[in-house]
């Protein structure tokens, strides 16, 4: 480990024992933990089936993205939700190398052909968070504002067949071994038509049923508004690329909830209280979606080799 890597990551240490110290004094974690009492059971049921919903569609768009058979779907979903408790966990999102690396072990995908697709969906799922945060932001008080969004929204999608042209043709211009891979796997990117179609809709049902989630969250547990929830959760969520973050997103998440809220002058404590609550909600399904995962892929590999002995 580099002086710079470690010198980040004890940074990243010490931003969550702040962070940990700081809830204790504001809040005290007895009375944020207990405060879920307050959830019915259906409610806490229904929020914990959206959010792994969320992670069932990942998968989904990993086996549409690649064109991959509807049968080794439980592996697609084990990888899918053993990348995304990675992303949680790991700080400086280290842990987008998962993807390439998982996929070529279980699919014998190229490095270079999934690192193309990860970062497809990533633009896709910065489009789509924004979009839909902005709408339902926005939808009570100027549906006009809201509308616009999705015009811009749809032509902003329908530019990225173009966009991906533009790249490939300037990664052409240079005489590079590895920049011609690279542009060849940008160049079988779908991009356009119904196969890119699907992927956009997928993208977007991983947002919705995320997004619901944590809103339900967020409005069962504080006194916000739908904007002012909406606000807050997406940029809580965006804060996910800043280049330091404690362990697990903790400080940066919690600091950019926080933030956003105080866009509508709402108390400090109170939005620390929620924030708190909705990151563990987030580490929890992560952790509850990767156990999901480990458990069906495990069935699915002893059916197979049950099935490969009798035959």
């Amino acid at each position: 480990m580099s002086r710079s890597q470690l010198l980040k990551l004890l940074l990243s240490v010490v931003i969550l024992v702040i962070t940990l110290a700081v809830v204790e004094y504001q809040i005290g974690w007895y009375s944020l933990l207990t405060s879920w009492q307050g959830f019915s059971a259906g409610t806490l049921t229904l929020l914990v089936i959206l959010s792994l919903s969320s992670n069932a569609l990942r998968a989904l768009r990993i086996k549409v993205s690649f064109e991959l058979p509807a049968a080794r779907y439980p592996q697609m979903f084990y990888l899918s939700t053993n990348h995304n408790l990675l992303n949680n966990l790991l700080p400086m999102r280290t842990g987008e190398v998962a993807f390439p690396v998982l996929i070529k072990r279980y699919f014998g995908i190229g490095v270079v052909e999934s690192s193309s697709h990860l970062l497809l969906y990533r633009l896709l799922d910065l489009v789509a968070l924004l979009s839909i945060a902005g709408v339902l932001a926005l939808w009570q008080s100027n549906q006009m504002i809201s509308i616009a969004i999705m015009l811009v929204t749809l032509f902003g999608l329908l530019l990225f067949d173009r966009g991906k042209r533009l790249l490939v043709w300037l990664l052409g211009r240079f005489s590079s071994p590895k920049l011609a891979k690279l542009a060849k796997a940008f160049s079988d990117l779908p991009t356009r038509g119904g196969h890119f179609g699907v992927i956009v809709l997928t993208t977007y049902a991983v947002w919705l049923t995320k997004l619901l989630a944590f809103l339900g969250v967020v409005l069962q547990l504080s006194q916000l508004t739908l904007a002012q929830a909406v606000t807050s959760v997406a940029i809580a969520d965006l804060s996910s690329i800043l280049p330091i973050h404690g362990v697990a997103g903790s400080g940066t998440f919690e600091a950019a909830f926080v933030l956003a809220g105080k866009l509508y002058a709402i108390d400090t404590t109170a939005l620390l209280t929620v924030a708190v609550q909705l990151h563990l909600f987030l580490l929890l399904m992560s952790f509850a979606a990767f156990l999901l995962g480990w458990l069906v892929a495990k069935i699915f590999n002893r059916h197979s080799s049950l099935k490969a002995e009798v035959e």
